[in-house]
């Protein structure tokens, strides 16, 4: 980034110390049984383990989706998988596969692989999120090694309620939503639906061409995203907690992948489109209380994920006749469910306990080739208590038994069975808490574990790899101290200190043997021992309803201990996030933030790829009767940047919308 660019984010970031936040989504809106609580809080995020972001938030800052309202919250990092075109939140550091999604409570990735591309998920249906990081509800169930994303939909809180959304963006791009609800004594009903499409995106004026992108339009940057949802809930009390819904989700997506647009000689740009992209969903949650202070609820779903991608010879994505090109066909579905229970024990002690069991099912083919089939079952039994020591403190012990076991897994090549394997892991942690007034001090440990998915064991990675069904989970020990809570009459914070220790890491040792025509393979094995070192800092200041401002930091050191050549990939090690409101007037706000990350590795041998500032405005004026226009600017100051090597990210990009609620 030029010097007087710098200057000027800086400036603006300084301005922000007196604007404003954004705030909180009413509770009454919150989908209530798809939260995973603190054991022994009403509040999700009730002493500072987790970090919550609204989904007022997200639509004031325009984050259309999943991945992008994740980064709001500190510690969360975004990072691009560019070969594939997707995005995932990084949390200190630990991918997607490690930090799992939830939605509602419910496990949301694609069986093969673990992942899943946050950034088609909308988040128009999103009452907020809440980030768990290293310490986290072991009701969560397995392979949460570096906490959990929870994703919380809303239900309807009126009698009939009506929203609706309309924009344009640059891209040509278009959205519209609308989302429908009734509620009466006895229960309520709400559907919806989300639409979001655009062209293409438009790199930065100062991208430098090169063979594979001239520049201005990225090529093959298109994507269209479809949700529906819809929801039905019994409440047969009429009221209180006990309740029951059944929810069904549908996403269908379809995206071009933009190629490698960098000056590494050795990368081979790939022409990648997804032609399908389809998760449904079917769930049933419900909650029934027992007694004076029991509960039961109960978690049942059912989701299947397809998806059609096709790999073309060349940029003119219309031939599929070189040994590089295939359609590979994913057909993958996942079932399973959890039951969760817990009472109170007099005054002091909340005890609660969870079972989970999940089954995962990949079947792949390439087109002309016949499908193969992998399964997976995966179960859990975790154990929660909270104990109050004294009027301001208390502690928190749990433990996770975990284990997962092949079902049917088939070498393609050889017709060797691989199914004889499995995992086990025993996941202990413990907090304490101090509150006293207007805040919460926490000290947590907590031992995760990750178990290795379907495509570490199996995948031969378009033949450059060897399987290895016997890999070792990755297991990780967490230690934080932290504070949450109000430091002045009119100003809040939160500093917390970190210390993570993985071992048993999977990744790629390279050169581990020939194929026939004597190249050399690469294979996943447990070689790794890693360790992340960090700090997270915020303030947010109120001098008036009508102005507010905030700043987060964020610090984390990783270091590879085996090996510290070998760097640590996809995460910055400094994050500066300044963001504001200021109502000028009742009815126009504005909400303008600055974002500034370093540098970051994209190549275990050290390479990086540059930090950059990049500053954003929204403007919103709400009018009578519902109505509210929003407006704004991302990428102020057009800057060209990138999250992985050779793949440009979005230059300056403008937004407009109309908005009713009724």
């Amino acid at each position: 980034m030029k010097p007087n660019r710098t200057w000027i984010c800086l400036a603006l970031a300084a301005g922000l110390l007196a604007a404003g936040a954004w705030g909180q989504e009413a509770p009454s809106r919150v989908f209530s049984l798809g939260e995973v609580q603190v054991v022994g809080t009403e509040d999700p995020a009730g002493d500072g383990a987790l970090v919550q972001v609204s989904g007022e938030q997200a639509d004031g800052q325009f984050r259309r989706n999943v991945a992008e309202a994740a980064a709001l919250a500190p510690g969360v990092t975004l990072s691009r998988v560019g070969a594939r075109g997707e995005t995932v939140a990084l949390v200190r550091g630990f991918d997607s596969r490690q930090v799992p999604l939830f939605i509602d409570g419910i496990p949301v990735y694609v069986p093969y692989d673990g992942n899943i591309d946050m950034s088609r998920l909308d988040v128009f249906d999103m009452a907020g999120l809440s980030i768990s990081k290293g310490y986290s509800p072991v009701i969560y169930g397995p392979n949460t090694l570096g906490g959990a994303i929870n994703v919380v939909s809303r239900r309807p809180v009126q009698p009939e309620e009506l929203e609706a959304r309309a924009g344009v963006n640059s891209g040509n791009g278009m959205e519209g939503a609308v989302r429908a609800g009734m509620r009466r004594a006895y229960g309520y009903a709400q559907a919806g639906v989300s639409w979001r499409e655009r062209d293409y995106f438009r790199v930065a004026d100062n991208f430098r061409a090169v063979p594979t992108e001239d520049g201005g339009r990225r090529d093959n940057s298109d994507s269209r995203d479809v949700q529906i949802s819809a929801k039905l809930g019994w409440t047969p009390k009429g009221g209180g907690d006990d309740e029951i819904a059944v929810g069904f989700v549908r996403q269908d997506s379809q995206k071009g992948v933009p190629a490698y647009a960098g000056t590494d000689p050795e990368v081979v740009p790939r022409y990648w489109r997804y032609t399908e992209w389809l998760k449904n969903s079917v769930y049933v949650v419900g909650r029934q209380s027992i007694g004076q202070t029991g509960y039961v609820k109960p978690r049942l779903y059912y989701d299947t994920y397809e998806n059609t991608l096709k790999a073309y010879d060349d940029a003119t994505l219309s031939t599929q006749t070189r040994r590089s090109s295939f359609t590979s066909i994913y057909d993958d579905y996942a079932f399973g469910g959890s039951v969760e229970a817990g009472t109170t024990l007099g005054e002091r002690q909340a005890l609660r306990a969870a079972v989970h069991y999940k089954q995962d099912v990949h079947r792949e083919h390439n087109r002309g080739d016949p499908r193969q089939t992998f399964k997976d079952e995966t179960w859990a039994l975790g154990v929660e208590d909270r104990i109050a020591l004294a009027e301001r403190w208390s502690v928190a012990l749990g433990a996770s038994v975990e284990a997962r076991r092949s079902l049917e897994a088939r070498d393609a090549n050889s017709g060797e069975d691989f199914s004889s394997n499995d995992n086990g892991a025993l996941n202990p942690q413990a907090g304490l808490f101090y509150a006293p007034s207007g805040g919460v001090v926490r000290a947590t440990v907590a031992r995760k574990t990750r178990f290795p998915t379907l495509k570490d064991r199996y995948s031969y990675r378009l033949g450059k790899m060897l399987p290895n069904p016997g890999l070792d989970p990755e297991s990780a020990w967490h230690g934080e101290l932290g504070y949450e809570g109000r430091l002045a009459d009119a100003v809040r914070g939160r500093v917390s200190v970190f210390y993570s220790r993985l071992d048993d890491t999977i990744q790629s040792v390279n050169r581990v043997a020939q194929d026939e025509e004597g190249a050399w393979l690469d294979q996943p094995r447990n070689v790794g021992e890693s360790e992340n070192t960090g700090l997270e800092a915020g303030l947010e200041w109120r001098p008036s309803e009508s102005l507010m401002a905030g700043v987060e930091y964020a610090y984390l050191h990783r270091r590879n201990l085996d090996r510290p050549e070998i760097k640590l990939t996809g995460v910055p090690e400094h994050a500066l996030r300044l963001y504001g409101e200021w109502a000028v007037v009742p009815s126009l706000t504005l909400l303008p933030s600055v974002e500034g990350v370093s540098s970051r590795y994209y190549a275990s041998d050290g390479k990086t790829v540059d930090g950059f500032w990049l500053a954003h405005l929204e403007a919103r004026v709400d009018w009578a009767n519902g109505w509210a226009v929003q407006a704004g600017i991302h990428n102020l100051f057009d800057e060209n940047y990138a999250l992985e090597e050779g793949y440009p990210e979005e230059g300056r990009s403008l937004h407009a919308s109309v908005q009713y609620r009724f």
